[in-house]
Protein backbone atom coordinates (compact mmCIF):
# COMPACT_ATOMS: atom_id res chain seq x y z
CA UNK A 1 0.00 0.00 0.00
CA UNK A 2 2.72 2.11 0.80
CA UNK A 3 4.81 1.45 -2.49
CA UNK A 4 4.84 4.60 -3.24
CA UNK A 5 7.11 5.97 -5.92
CA UNK A 6 10.36 7.60 -5.13
CA UNK A 7 10.87 10.39 -7.22
CA UNK A 8 8.20 13.38 -8.11
CA UNK A 9 8.23 11.76 -11.84
CA UNK A 10 6.87 14.07 -14.54
CA UNK A 11 6.30 16.82 -12.09
CA UNK A 12 10.03 16.74 -11.12
CA UNK A 13 11.23 18.31 -14.52
CA UNK A 14 9.36 21.67 -14.61
CA UNK A 15 8.85 21.76 -11.18
CA UNK A 16 11.95 20.84 -8.74
CA UNK A 17 15.33 21.95 -8.72
CA UNK A 18 17.62 19.61 -6.84
CA UNK A 19 14.71 16.82 -6.41
CA UNK A 20 12.45 19.15 -4.29
CA UNK A 21 9.37 20.21 -5.54
CA UNK A 22 8.28 23.71 -6.00
CA UNK A 23 4.77 23.09 -5.92
CA UNK A 24 5.10 20.97 -2.67
CA UNK A 25 7.38 24.11 -1.27
CA UNK A 26 5.07 26.64 -2.13
CA UNK A 27 2.38 24.67 0.01
CA UNK A 28 4.32 24.44 2.83
CA UNK A 29 4.98 28.44 2.85
CA UNK A 30 1.08 28.89 2.07
CA UNK A 31 0.70 26.71 5.36
CA UNK A 32 3.59 28.38 7.28
CA UNK A 33 1.72 31.83 7.09
CA UNK A 34 -1.67 30.20 7.74
CA UNK A 35 -0.27 29.20 10.61
CA UNK A 36 1.12 32.61 11.56
CA UNK A 37 -2.35 34.24 10.56
CA UNK A 38 -4.19 31.81 12.75
CA UNK A 39 -2.53 32.22 15.98
CA UNK A 40 -2.30 36.07 15.58
CA UNK A 41 -6.20 36.22 15.00
CA UNK A 42 -6.98 33.06 16.94
CA UNK A 43 -10.23 33.97 18.20
CA UNK A 44 -11.91 35.45 14.56
CA UNK A 45 -14.26 33.83 12.55
CA UNK A 46 -11.72 34.34 9.86
CA UNK A 47 -9.43 31.98 11.02
CA UNK A 48 -11.16 29.55 13.02
CA UNK A 49 -13.61 29.14 10.20
CA UNK A 50 -11.01 29.31 7.26
CA UNK A 51 -7.91 28.75 8.59
CA UNK A 52 -7.60 26.02 11.66
CA UNK A 53 -9.83 23.56 9.27
CA UNK A 54 -6.38 23.07 7.50
CA UNK A 55 -3.49 24.58 8.43
CA UNK A 56 -1.70 21.73 10.60
CA UNK A 57 -3.50 18.53 8.55
CA UNK A 58 -1.75 19.98 5.26
CA UNK A 59 1.58 19.29 6.62
CA UNK A 60 1.12 15.48 7.52
CA UNK A 61 -0.67 15.36 3.96
CA UNK A 62 2.56 16.44 2.48
CA UNK A 63 4.64 14.13 4.47
CA UNK A 64 2.69 11.12 3.49
CA UNK A 65 2.69 13.04 -0.24
CA UNK A 66 6.63 12.47 0.04
CA UNK A 67 6.07 9.31 1.46
CA UNK A 68 9.44 6.84 0.70
CA UNK A 69 9.18 3.01 0.42
CA UNK A 70 11.61 0.70 1.44
CA UNK A 71 13.34 2.75 3.94
CA UNK A 72 13.73 0.67 7.44
CA UNK A 73 12.53 1.38 10.61
CA UNK A 74 15.90 1.73 12.06
CA UNK A 75 16.65 4.31 9.17
CA UNK A 76 13.12 6.13 9.55
CA UNK A 77 14.11 6.88 13.18
CA UNK A 78 17.56 8.08 12.34
CA UNK A 79 16.04 10.12 9.88
CA UNK A 80 13.22 11.84 11.72
CA UNK A 81 15.21 12.18 15.05
CA UNK A 82 17.71 14.27 12.67
CA UNK A 83 15.75 16.38 10.93
CA UNK A 84 12.68 16.98 13.76
CA UNK A 85 14.01 15.89 17.14
CA UNK A 86 16.86 17.52 16.88
CA UNK A 87 16.00 21.31 15.80
CA UNK A 88 13.07 20.92 18.41
CA UNK A 89 15.32 20.59 21.00
CA UNK A 90 17.72 23.27 19.52
CA UNK A 91 15.06 25.51 19.10
CA UNK A 92 13.21 24.72 22.64
CA UNK A 93 16.51 25.86 24.20
CA UNK A 94 16.85 29.14 22.29
CA UNK A 95 13.40 29.79 23.01
CA UNK A 96 13.48 29.51 26.34
CA UNK A 97 16.67 31.57 26.74
CA UNK A 98 15.31 34.24 25.19
CA UNK A 99 11.51 33.97 26.44
CA UNK A 100 13.32 33.91 30.11
CA UNK A 101 15.42 36.78 29.33
CA UNK A 102 12.88 39.13 28.24
CA UNK A 103 10.62 38.56 31.20
CA UNK A 104 13.59 39.02 33.29
CA UNK A 105 14.32 42.49 31.65
CA UNK A 106 10.56 43.61 31.89
CA UNK A 107 10.23 42.45 35.34
CA UNK A 108 7.94 39.84 35.28
CA UNK A 109 8.37 36.95 38.13
CA UNK A 110 10.56 33.69 37.33
CA UNK A 111 7.72 31.43 35.92
CA UNK A 112 8.75 27.83 37.30
CA UNK A 113 5.32 26.09 36.50
CA UNK A 114 6.10 26.54 32.86
CA UNK A 115 9.66 25.62 33.26
CA UNK A 116 8.97 22.69 34.33
CA UNK A 117 6.57 21.22 31.71
CA UNK A 118 8.68 21.71 29.21
CA UNK A 119 9.75 18.00 29.27
CA UNK A 120 6.68 16.93 28.86
CA UNK A 121 5.77 19.31 25.49
CA UNK A 122 2.78 19.06 23.47
CA UNK A 123 -0.52 20.32 24.87
CA UNK A 124 1.56 21.10 28.61
CA UNK A 125 3.09 24.07 27.18
CA UNK A 126 1.52 27.07 25.42
CA UNK A 127 2.77 30.44 24.19
CA UNK A 128 5.77 30.90 23.61
CA UNK A 129 5.93 27.42 22.65
CA UNK A 130 2.58 26.79 21.45
CA UNK A 131 3.67 25.03 18.20
CA UNK A 132 6.38 22.79 19.37
CA UNK A 133 3.93 20.08 19.52
CA UNK A 134 3.44 20.01 15.98
CA UNK A 135 7.48 18.51 15.63
CA UNK A 136 7.45 15.95 18.15
CA UNK A 137 3.64 14.46 16.60
CA UNK A 138 4.80 14.66 13.03
CA UNK A 139 8.26 12.61 14.73
CA UNK A 140 5.87 9.94 16.27
CA UNK A 141 3.56 9.73 13.74
CA UNK A 142 5.98 9.04 11.14
CA UNK A 143 8.07 6.52 12.67
CA UNK A 144 4.30 4.70 13.97
CA UNK A 145 3.49 4.65 9.96
CA UNK A 146 6.99 3.29 9.17
CA UNK A 147 6.53 0.04 11.64
CA UNK A 148 3.01 -0.11 11.24
CA UNK A 149 3.48 -0.88 7.60
CA UNK A 150 6.41 -2.92 8.16
CA UNK A 151 4.05 -5.76 10.00
CA UNK A 152 0.75 -5.41 7.74
CA UNK A 153 -0.47 -3.08 4.81
CA UNK A 154 -3.29 -2.50 6.60
CA UNK A 155 -2.81 -2.03 10.19
CA UNK A 156 -1.75 1.82 10.10
CA UNK A 157 -5.39 2.42 8.82
CA UNK A 158 -6.47 0.31 11.19
CA UNK A 159 -5.11 2.74 13.60
CA UNK A 160 -5.61 5.75 12.23
CA UNK A 161 -9.21 4.78 12.72
CA UNK A 162 -8.72 4.13 16.77
CA UNK A 163 -7.08 7.41 16.49
CA UNK A 164 -10.03 9.10 15.27
CA UNK A 165 -12.52 7.14 17.39
CA UNK A 166 -10.35 7.67 19.98
CA UNK A 167 -11.18 11.99 19.42
CA UNK A 168 -14.40 11.31 19.16
CA UNK A 169 -14.97 9.48 22.69
CA UNK A 170 -12.82 11.11 25.02
CA UNK A 171 -9.72 13.20 23.46
CA UNK A 172 -8.64 14.61 27.00
CA UNK A 173 -6.22 11.71 27.78
CA UNK A 174 -5.11 11.41 24.24
CA UNK A 175 -3.76 15.28 23.83
CA UNK A 176 -2.25 14.94 27.15
CA UNK A 177 0.00 12.61 26.53
CA UNK A 178 3.35 14.12 26.14
CA UNK A 179 4.89 15.87 23.70
CA UNK A 180 1.42 14.92 21.32
CA UNK A 181 2.50 11.27 20.76
CA UNK A 182 -1.02 10.45 21.22
CA UNK A 183 -2.50 13.28 18.85
CA UNK A 184 0.07 11.08 16.63
CA UNK A 185 -2.60 8.15 16.74
CA UNK A 186 -5.19 10.41 14.21
CA UNK A 187 -2.45 12.08 12.65
CA UNK A 188 -2.13 8.55 10.84
CA UNK A 189 -5.07 9.55 8.78
CA UNK A 190 -3.38 12.59 7.29
CA UNK A 191 -0.22 11.16 6.32
CA UNK A 192 -2.32 7.77 5.05
CA UNK A 193 -4.70 10.57 3.12
CA UNK A 194 -0.71 11.89 1.21
CA UNK A 195 -0.12 8.94 0.44
CA UNK A 196 -3.61 8.25 -1.55
CA UNK A 197 -3.26 10.96 -3.50
CA UNK A 198 0.89 10.27 -4.56
CA UNK A 199 -0.31 6.28 -5.44
CA UNK A 200 -3.22 7.78 -8.08
CA UNK A 201 -1.01 11.41 -8.66
CA UNK A 202 -0.21 10.07 -12.50
CA UNK A 203 -4.18 9.12 -12.91
CA UNK A 204 -4.98 12.86 -12.43
CA UNK A 205 -4.68 14.82 -15.86
CA UNK A 206 -6.25 17.67 -14.61
CA UNK A 207 -5.38 18.93 -11.31
CA UNK A 208 -6.39 22.07 -11.01
CA UNK A 209 -9.99 21.14 -11.65
CA UNK A 210 -9.86 18.14 -9.45
CA UNK A 211 -8.06 20.55 -6.86
CA UNK A 212 -11.04 22.79 -7.18
CA UNK A 213 -13.40 20.30 -7.11
CA UNK A 214 -11.40 19.13 -3.82
CA UNK A 215 -10.92 22.56 -2.56
CA UNK A 216 -13.86 24.95 -2.45
CA UNK A 217 -16.74 22.75 -0.98
CA UNK A 218 -14.49 21.11 1.07
CA UNK A 219 -13.45 25.12 2.53
CA UNK A 220 -16.78 26.39 2.18
CA UNK A 221 -18.19 23.47 4.51
CA UNK A 222 -15.94 24.97 7.18
CA UNK A 223 -16.55 28.39 6.45
CA UNK A 224 -20.35 28.29 7.01
CA UNK A 225 -20.46 26.22 9.87
CA UNK A 226 -21.69 23.45 8.43
CA UNK A 227 -18.28 21.33 9.90
CA UNK A 228 -16.89 21.78 12.76
CA UNK A 229 -12.88 23.30 12.74
CA UNK A 230 -10.08 21.24 13.80
CA UNK A 231 -7.53 21.63 16.96
CA UNK A 232 -4.91 18.94 16.89
CA UNK A 233 -3.13 19.89 19.61
CA UNK A 234 -5.95 19.40 21.95
CA UNK A 235 -7.10 16.24 19.85
CA UNK A 236 -9.89 18.14 18.16
CA UNK A 237 -11.19 16.69 15.30
CA UNK A 238 -14.47 18.56 14.98
CA UNK A 239 -17.77 17.11 13.72
CA UNK A 240 -16.63 13.23 13.76
CA UNK A 241 -14.86 11.96 10.68
CA UNK A 242 -16.45 14.46 8.55
CA UNK A 243 -14.25 17.52 9.61
CA UNK A 244 -11.40 15.03 9.06
CA UNK A 245 -12.10 14.42 5.62
CA UNK A 246 -12.67 17.61 5.23
CA UNK A 247 -9.13 19.21 5.80
CA UNK A 248 -7.90 16.37 3.92
CA UNK A 249 -9.81 17.47 0.78
CA UNK A 250 -8.90 21.06 1.46
CA UNK A 251 -4.88 19.49 1.75
CA UNK A 252 -5.08 17.75 -1.15
CA UNK A 253 -7.29 20.39 -3.53
CA UNK A 254 -4.56 22.86 -2.51
CA UNK A 255 -1.81 20.40 -3.61
CA UNK A 256 -3.37 19.80 -6.92
CA UNK A 257 -3.96 23.61 -7.97
CA UNK A 258 -0.41 24.75 -6.95
CA UNK A 259 0.85 21.82 -8.62
CA UNK A 260 -1.28 22.86 -11.69
CA UNK A 261 -0.31 25.94 -11.70
CA UNK A 262 3.51 25.37 -11.01
CA UNK A 263 4.60 26.22 -15.13
CA UNK A 264 3.59 29.58 -14.42
CA UNK A 265 5.99 30.25 -11.35
CA UNK A 266 9.32 32.31 -13.13
CA UNK A 267 12.35 31.07 -11.92
CA UNK A 268 13.54 33.94 -9.86
CA UNK A 269 10.09 33.00 -8.14
CA UNK A 270 10.70 29.38 -8.21
CA UNK A 271 14.44 30.49 -6.35
CA UNK A 272 12.56 32.49 -3.56
CA UNK A 273 9.95 29.62 -2.50
CA UNK A 274 12.69 27.32 -2.32
CA UNK A 275 14.67 29.35 0.22
CA UNK A 276 11.48 30.47 2.23
CA UNK A 277 10.54 26.31 2.32
CA UNK A 278 13.67 25.54 4.06
CA UNK A 279 12.82 28.31 6.80
CA UNK A 280 9.18 26.56 7.86
CA UNK A 281 10.39 24.98 11.02
CA UNK A 282 12.20 27.59 12.35
CA UNK A 283 9.57 30.29 11.76
CA UNK A 284 6.87 27.48 13.11
CA UNK A 285 8.74 27.10 16.26
CA UNK A 286 9.58 31.13 16.75
CA UNK A 287 6.53 32.88 15.61
CA UNK A 288 4.45 32.28 19.32
CA UNK A 289 7.56 33.94 20.55
CA UNK A 290 7.54 37.14 18.90
CA UNK A 291 3.64 37.06 19.50
CA UNK A 292 4.15 36.47 23.00
CA UNK A 293 6.50 39.41 23.20
CA UNK A 294 4.52 41.64 21.43
CA UNK A 295 1.36 40.40 23.48
CA UNK A 296 3.07 41.39 27.11
CA UNK A 297 4.49 44.73 25.48
CA UNK A 298 0.65 45.71 24.94
CA UNK A 299 0.42 45.30 21.44
CA UNK A 300 -2.87 43.89 20.09
CA UNK A 301 -3.47 41.40 17.46
CA UNK A 302 -3.22 43.43 14.11
CA UNK A 303 -1.24 43.22 10.70
CA UNK A 304 1.74 44.64 12.57
CA UNK A 305 1.64 41.95 15.09
CA UNK A 306 1.13 39.24 11.82
CA UNK A 307 3.99 41.12 10.07
CA UNK A 308 6.42 41.16 12.92
CA UNK A 309 5.73 37.21 13.81
CA UNK A 310 6.21 36.34 10.49
CA UNK A 311 9.25 38.21 9.45
CA UNK A 312 11.53 38.38 11.88
CA UNK A 313 11.54 34.79 12.65
CA UNK A 314 11.79 34.74 8.79
CA UNK A 315 14.73 37.38 8.99
CA UNK A 316 16.69 35.40 11.65
CA UNK A 317 16.06 32.00 9.89
CA UNK A 318 17.89 33.56 6.57
CA UNK A 319 20.79 34.46 8.53
CA UNK A 320 21.06 31.43 10.94
CA UNK A 321 21.01 29.23 7.95
CA UNK A 322 24.58 31.15 6.72
CA UNK A 323 25.92 30.05 9.57
CA UNK A 324 27.25 26.41 11.34
CA UNK A 325 24.02 26.47 13.08
CA UNK A 326 22.20 25.47 10.28
CA UNK A 327 23.12 22.22 11.07
CA UNK A 328 21.28 21.90 14.37
CA UNK A 329 18.89 24.09 13.57
CA UNK A 330 17.33 23.36 10.32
Amino acid sequence: MLSLPSALGKRDQDGAEGGRSVAVDLVRVIGVVAIVAGHTWDQRHFAQAGIYTWHVPVFFVLTGYLWKSGRSNRLELARRSQTLLVPYVSWLVLVTVIWFGFRAAVGDPFDSHTLQRLLLGGNWISRPYSAFWFVTCLFAAAVLLRWLDSVHRFLPWFTAGVGLAWCIGDRYPLAMVPESFGVALPALFFLLIGTLLRRFRETIDRPVLVGLVLLVPAWWLGWSGALDTLNMKGANLGTPVLSALMAGAISCGLLLVVEGGEHLIPAWGRRLVFVVAACALPIILTHTLSLAITERLGLPSSKVTFLIAYFVPLAVALVLRLTPARRVLF
